[in-house]
């Protein structure tokens, strides 16, 4: 079965595996939908904007994933145990198991260093950092995935 997330995935990893912000947006782009700013901004337009959906958690993220929903998790900068003036993102994937029960897969680019590629986001994030991000799921329009 086709997997147009992970596919637009694949095809910018390479592009921004330096930049979660730039990855994510160009994997949504692809799919249709806009995503602007850094990771910040992204965090925010997940957690405030109407098309987007909050989902409780990491298990309601993969499964959301695995339902063909374009899901992003985020943290901004502010909100971890090390305050930093960036935020980081990423996009979440269909796979399992999850890790420790509750860590769905992903992918993200990382600022300064190379992002992972399908693998599950406790390592996004640092032990106290990790059960704290955010998890949206927004609607991948038709067209993208005709």
């Amino acid at each position: 079965m086709p997997d147009p997330v992970k596919d637009a995935c694949e095809a910018n990893f390479d592009a921004h595996s330096g930049d979660c912000s730039g990855f994510a947006k160009a994997v949504a782009g692809e799919l249709g939908v806009t995503l602007t700013g850094l990771a910040n901004n992204i965090v925010d337009t997940i957690r405030n904007d109407p098309q987007w959906t909050r989902l409780a958690d990491g298990i309601v993220a993969g499964q959301q994933a695995a339902a063909g929903k374009l899901v992003i998790g985020g943290l901004k900068g502010s909100e971890q145990a090390n305050p930093d003036p960036h935020g980081h993102v990423v996009v979440v994937v269909a796979g399992t198991p999850l890790a420790h029960g509750k860590y769905p897969f992903a992918y993200w680019g990382r600022l300064g260093s190379v992002g992972s590629k399908d693998q599950t986001v406790n390592w996004a994030w640092n032990t106290q950092d990790r059960d704290k991000v955010t998890y949206a799921a927004h609607d991948i329009p038709p067209a993208a995935t005709g």
